[in-house]
């Protein structure tokens, strides 16, 4: 008989994390479970061994996954409680599938890349080959890649990924939004064979799909996604990559509130693997730490394409009342810029710094 400390993935008492239980078979730690906690019968993740108690203890019910969750998860996951002043089981409710349970029919949502594409063949620029010359020497850690917009950020990270790849590690491959999903698999299926989407616009069974995809894979994956994605369990990663890591997006407003950057370089630690922080403008304070932590930064200053043309910006100063003549606030210089625009035919964006003010400008 073998006894095993088992943190269910609700709270039962505000300041014990884990239980004791009782199994006849052998099983790892990150094995998930279920158990009966009272009357109730519970999802749990066993954390570790523990010799025989003085007091008697109820058996686990059944195995729920054979394939265990990866021990740097659950490191990153125990990291998280302690740090983050959150209870372990509410963490896991951020990193596990909602009805983990339940026996569904299981289709993944997968990319596959139907051709390769010719810019493998590419020639990468002075600021591209300085940047991946640093990644592939670096044996792990944490380096900003500090690149303006048209850089050709992106192929860094593809061949960030394709330097795991060669390595069997996975990759994962974060972005703000969701809506940003489609143009980064776009570009990423046609250099790999298989890419797994996961995000909190999929339904519950295709999550628990994707999920149990990469968990059961014995081969490298790359998995994309939003802030959520982060949590893949990927049994062998080699890259972690953040694009636009200055979003706010990145954060969790609900409890744990963690930021997926500094939950990134944990994971990443635990693994041994690479993280790359990509943006255009990285915050001061990821700045700051990068420096200080001696941490590499690769700068990309110029454009990946010698014909791009560079936008002419204007800096309005709102403080100066006659810049808001004709309008309470849409400048001068931005009213003139628009009936020149739509006089030649030409269309025109304007983008808001806080959500919920279209209506206004309307």
């Amino acid at each position: 008989m073998y006894f095993y400390l088992v943190s269910p993935i609700k709270i039962v008492r505000a300041h014990d994390y884990s239980f004791t239980y009782s199994s006849e078979d052998k099983l790892p730690p990150g094995t998930i479970v279920t158990i009966e906690v009272g009357k109730n019968h519970l999802a749990g993740v066993v954390l570790q061994e523990v010799r025989q108690p003085d007091f008697t203890v109820k058996p686990i019910d059944s195995i729920v996954e054979k394939s265990p969750l990866p021990l740097p998860l659950i490191q990153t996951a125990l990291w998280m409680s302690s740090y983050y002043a959150t209870h372990l089981a509410t963490v896991w409710q951020t990193i596990l599938p909602s009805g983990l349970t339940k026996n569904r029919r299981l289709t993944p949502d997968k990319i596959t890349s139907n051709a390769p594409s010719n810019r493998i063949k590419k020639v990468f620029t002075k600021d591209q080959q300085a940047a991946l010359q640093t990644i592939e020497t670096m044996l792990s850690g944490t380096i900003l890649l500090h690149g303006i917009t048209g850089s050709g950020k992106t192929l860094v990270y593809i061949e960030a990924a394709k330097q795991a790849l060669k390595e069997e590690l996975s990759s994962i491959i974060l972005v703000p939004e969701i809506a940003l999903t489609s143009q980064l698999v776009s570009e990423f299926s046609k250099h790999f064979p298989k890419i797994i989407l996961t995000h909190s616009k999929q339904t519950e069974a295709q999550r628990h799909a994707a999920w149990k995809e990469i968990i059961n894979s014995n081969d490298p994956v790359i998995v994309i996604g939003p802030r959520s994605a982060l949590f893949a369990p990927v049994q062998q990663l080699g890259l972690i990559v953040i694009d636009e890591c200055h979003e706010p997006s990145f954060k969790q407003e609900q409890s744990p509130r963690y930021s997926a950057l500094r939950a990134a370089s944990i994971l990443a630690r635990q693994h041994n693997a690479k993280l790359i922080l990509g943006s255009a403008t990285p915050a001061v304070a990821d700045y700051y730490i990068a420096k200080h932590s001696n941490s590499a930064i690769a700068s990309m200053t110029a454009p990946a394409r010698t014909d791009a043309v560079k936008p002419n910006i204007t800096l309005v100063d709102m403080t100066k009342r006659q810049n808001f003549s004709e309008h309470q606030f849409l400048s001068n210089p931005l009213l003139k810029s628009l009936r020149l625009a739509l006089k030649n035919n030409r269309q025109a964006l304007i983008f808001h710094n806080r959500r919920g003010t279209a209506a206004v400008t309307l």
